[in-house]
C-alpha cells in the first residue's frame, strides 16, 4: 500500500507533466488550505516525493475546487499550470530559468466552471493552448492561444 497522496489533498483536480527523457514528474493539486502545491517526483522506483506550495508566493488565490491544467516542455525546464482564482480569473503561472513566476490572465470564467484544458506542441515553435469557459460566451469554448503571444478565440 502506497501513502503517496499527502493527507491534505483536497478537491478531483490535477495535472500532471513529466520529463521525456527520465520519467520524473511534477503533479499539481489543491490542497486543504485551497493553494495549490506541486508533488515533486524525481526518481522512478520510490514513491518519496517534495511537496512544495505554489501559491505560498505572491499569486492570486485559487478558487474552492479550481479545475487544474499543466503543460511541460525541454524535460520540464518549463512548465505552465493553469487554475482559477477566487475572482474567476484564468490565471497562468510558469516555472521558467529554475523559478515560479505569475503568468497572464487569459480571460474570465464562468463562475462554476469545472472545464480547463491546456496542451502543447513545441516544434517549430511554442505554441501553447488554453481552453476555458467564459463569462462572455458561456456557450462555447473560450481558447487561449500563445503563439509570440497570447490572443483568444471562441471554438
Amino acid at each position: 500500500m502506497s501513502d503517496l497522496l499527502p493527507i491534505n489533498f483536497v478537491g478531483t483536480a490535477a495535472a500532471v507533466v513529466q520529463s521525456a527523457s527520465n520519467g520524473s514528474c511534477r503533479v499539481y493539486s489543491q490542497n486543504k488550505d485551497y493553494q495549490l502545491y506541486e508533488m515533486v517526483l524525481s526518481d522512478t522506483t520510490s514513491t518519496t516525493y517534495v511537496l512544495g506550495d505554489l501559491t505560498a508566493t505572491p499569486f492570486p488565490t485559487p478558487r474552492i475546487n479550481t479545475p487544474i491544467a499543466a503543460v511541460s516542455w525541454n524535460n520540464l525546464a518549463e512548465i505552465r499550470v493553469y487554475y482559477i482564482t477566487t475572482d474567476s480569473q484564468v490565471q497562468e503561472i510558469y516555472y521558467s530559468g529554475g523559478h515560479w513566476g505569475k503568468g497572464q490572465v487569459l480571460g474570465t470564467a464562468v463562475e462554476t466552471i469545472a472545464f480547463l484544458y491546456t496542451s502543447v506542441v513545441v516544434s517549430p515553435r511554442i505554441v501553447v493552448r488554453v481552453g476555458f469557459q467564459s463569462s462572455i460566451d458561456p456557450k462555447t469554448i473560450t481558447e487561449a492561444v500563445w503563439d509570440a503571444g497570447w490572443n483568444n478565440r471562441i471554438l
